[in-house]
This record gives C-alpha cells, sequence and structure tokens, in this order.
C-alpha cells in the first residue's frame, strides 16, 4: 500500500515563487553590498587615511612646476 500523493498547488503558483525569490534576492544582495563595504571599501578608506597622513602637497607641487607640468608657473631664473 503506499502513500497518497500530495496534491500539486494550483492556485497562485506564481506569486508564491516570487515571494520566495524576493527574500532570497533580498538576503543575498545584503550580504554582497556587506562583504563589499568589509572587504573593498573599509581597505580602501583605510589605505587613503595612511597615504594622506604622510603626504606633503607642498613637495609634490614643488615637483611638478620644476618637472614643467604646470602652465601657470613661472620658473626662477637662477
Amino acid at each position: 500500500m503506499s502513500t497518497p500523493i500530495a496534491k500539486p498547488q494550483l492556485r497562485g503558483l506564481l506569486t508564491s515563487q516570487i515571494k520566495k525569490n524576493l527574500a532570497s534576492m533580498l538576503v543575498i544582495s545584503i550580504s554582497a553590498g556587506l562583504a563589499y563595504k568589509i572587504f573593498v571599501a573599509d581597505k580602501r578608506k583605510k589605505r587613503y587615511a595612511e597615504f594622506y597622513k604622510t603626504y606633503d602637497a607642498e613637495k609634490q607641487l614643488k615637483i611638478m612646476n620644476e618637472a614643467g607640468l604646470m602652465q601657470s608657473y613661472k620658473p626662477q631664473k637662477k
């Protein structure tokens, strides 16, 4: 004697499938966003902070002026 087969869902199949897919995609997209923030954005932010701790803008400007990269800079004649 076999057990009776469960009846298939005939009404609202698309609606129930959309609800399941929407919930799973919401979880996946939130976790992907958090993973990006933790593994990419926070590391990038940390590297920028470390770079600008030792960055000297005046020194870099002087190097660019001496190399002739700035059109508005007139080199001093020696």
